[in-house]
């Protein structure tokens, strides 16, 4: 029997800070980005004999999975459970990048540059002070590919829009915590698992302390306070992350499709 390592998928990440490649040219990754597969993943990743290969310079890395050879053809000797997703985690070498980066940075309006006195700082970013609700231990960026854009045969974009932006913000929280709302009126949470195949819980505040115990899976969730509809992202994980660990991608079998052919996720920063 034959087997050999092909290629499953990659996910490349870039930003608009590096220079724009040539026509007919694909752009070339931010090299202060890296990727790996969490803890978890890595241990799944062994156990079905599969290779996740950081990108040499950076920004980004390549999935290869192992195939077997029956009657002339390749074939994959183990795939995920069905559902399954892997995790992996995006970090940035150098966080001072995030300066120059939209949406943690926005552009000064017209009656900023007119009162500010230093020529040099006219033009200059700004923090952004609308960026969403936070209640989580840690902001990440959180991405999947349940609604990836295809901008060509075989490349996806992971992000919402264009460029990363508002929707991909997200908190880090451990699979078991209590969660208390400052809404009037609200009365229950939902949790909708970010995942194939599952169906949203509901949690019950209490009363007088208007606080809930969640107690779930390691995953993605869309946490939505009602009646009040406001929500946000969760990623709940007991694994201590690295420090400059700034968002967390997840790939699942793609939606209508199977795992294969190849694909490339893209994620693309704009500079503030």
């Amino acid at each position: 029997m034959h087997w050999k390592f092909d290629p499953f998928f990659s996910i490349n990440i870039l930003h608009g800070k590096y220079p724009p490649p040539a026509v007919g040219q694909a752009a070339q990754p931010a090299p202060v980005f890296s990727i790996e597969p969490t803890a978890d993943t890595q241990l799944r990743l062994l156990r079905m004999g599969w290779v996740f290969r950081p990108r040499t310079g950076g920004g980004g890395g390549t999935l290869f999975a192992e195939k077997i050879f029956i009657d002339g053809k390749a074939k994959l000797r183990v795939k995920p459970a069905q559902n399954e997703g892997l995790t992996f985690l995006v970090r940035l070498a150098d966080p001072s990048l995030l300066n120059q980066t939209k949406p943690f940075m926005r552009s000064p309006t017209q009656a900023e540059m007119d009162v500010e006195p230093d020529p040099n700082k006219k033009n200059a970013p700004r923090p952004n002070e609308n960026l969403p609700p936070f209640s989580g231990r840690a902001r990440l960026l959180y991405f999947h590919n349940l609604n990836a854009v295809a901008i060509s045969p075989n490349t996806f974009s992971l992000t919402a829009g264009n460029t990363v932006d508002l929707p991909e913000f997200a908190s880090r929280m451990p699979t078991h915590f209590v969660f208390r709302t400052t809404l009037a009126g609200a009365t229950q949470v939902e949790m909708n698992p970010l995942a194939p195949g599952q169906t949203a819980i509901n949690f019950q505040l209490h009363e007088k302390t208007l606080s809930t115990e969640i107690d779930l899976p390691q995953n993605g969730y869309r946490l939505t306070q009602r009646p009040a509809n406001q929500s946000e992202t969760l990623f709940l994980t007991n694994e201590a992350l690295p420090s400059n660990t700034l968002g967390v991608v997840r790939i699942f079998q793609p939606p209508n499709g199977d795992w294969e052919p190849y694909r490339q996720y893209q994620i693309m920063f704009d500079k503030a």
